[in-house]
């Protein structure tokens, strides 16, 4: 009996352990974040600086790290700082931009309105992202803190681009998708009155399904312990496991992302493709070779 209790312990701490580095994981700061940067000298020494700005999307605790593929693209050219914050909205992003000129940016990518878009959802998602904010997310202090934000971008460098955001689940009739839809209008028009370029990341997300995502698919998640049960074991198959985000997210039914918000494999590289040639212009280091 001793012994069976003993096997059970030391099965129970393993699978708590696991679990543990999987929510510890997931919320490390991504490689090249800006007190990194900072303080390894980087932006003195190594050429114009990239900031890739936004949330868990743009800090890959779960996903593609698109961010990483940039760097990598541009090394010995630029700094490409990763500025990625998971579970932040637009009005996050504007409570830490001293933290983001300590970098002295010569270009910004933002890509900012997921969190913002599932918060609107209401539910146990308001309460979600409720907390620790002024207000709940809505879709008007979403457009109204995001032209705010770009305003504030811009007063650092003039070299901003925005990204429209990509789906979030991958039923193009799902409640969460019409938000999207409409902050992207938001976006796009925000962009146009402050006269900066805007990435168009939406349709090409769809463009990865074989029906262009005209046809339902997997919806959107349906609440946050939902989100934290997919993020613990989407962490573990990758990170211990060593499975493809491709492969996590084809086990689910997924075509285009892990979980229904991170991207997967084949979206990250969609975003790469996206950003780099934009980047390149923004810091005048002509095409890739």
């Amino acid at each position: 009996m001793m012994g069976l209790l003993l096997v059970f312990g030391g099965v129970v701490v393993l699978v708590l352990g696991v679990v543990g580095f999987a929510g510890w994981r997931m919320g490390q700061p991504p490689a090249g974040h800006p007190d990194e940067v900072v303080a390894s000298g980087a932006i003195d020494r190594d050429g114009p600086v990239l900031v890739c700005l936004g949330d868990s999307i743009t800090q890959a605790g779960l996903g593609a790290d698109w961010v990483a593929g940039l760097r990598q693209r541009l090394e010995g050219h630029a700094v490409v700082v990763n500025a990625g914050v998971g579970g932040q909205v637009a009005w996050d992003l504007r409570q830490r931009l001293d933290d983001l000129a300590r970098c002295r940016p010569d270009a910004i990518v933002l890509m900012v309105g997921s969190n913002d878009a599932v918060g609107a959802l209401g539910g146990g998602w308001r309460s979600f992202y409720e907390s620790g904010r002024p207000q709940a997310p809505s879709e008007e202090w979403f457009a109204e803190q995001y032209g705010a934000l770009v305003g504030e971008l811009l007063a650092l460098t003039p070299r901003v681009v925005v990204m429209t955001l990509p789906p979030l689940g991958e039923d193009p009739g799902g409640q969460v998708e019409a938000i999207v839809q409409r902050q992207n209008e938001s976006i796009r028009a925000i962009a146009a009155d402050r006269g900066v370029d805007v990435l168009d990341l939406h349709p090409a997300f769809l463009r990865l399904r074989p029906d262009s995502g005209t046809s339902r698919g997997v919806p959107f998640m349906s609440g946050p312990l939902h989100f934290m049960r997919w993020g613990i074991a989407s962490t573990i198959r990758r990170r211990i496991l060593g499975q493809s985000w491709d492969s996590i997210g084809q086990s689910r039914g997924l075509v285009m992302t892990v979980d229904t918000i991170h991207p997967n494999d084949r979206a990250g590289a969609a975003m790469l493709e996206l950003v780099e040639p934009w980047a390149r212009r923004a810091l005048s280091l002509g095409s890739a070779s």
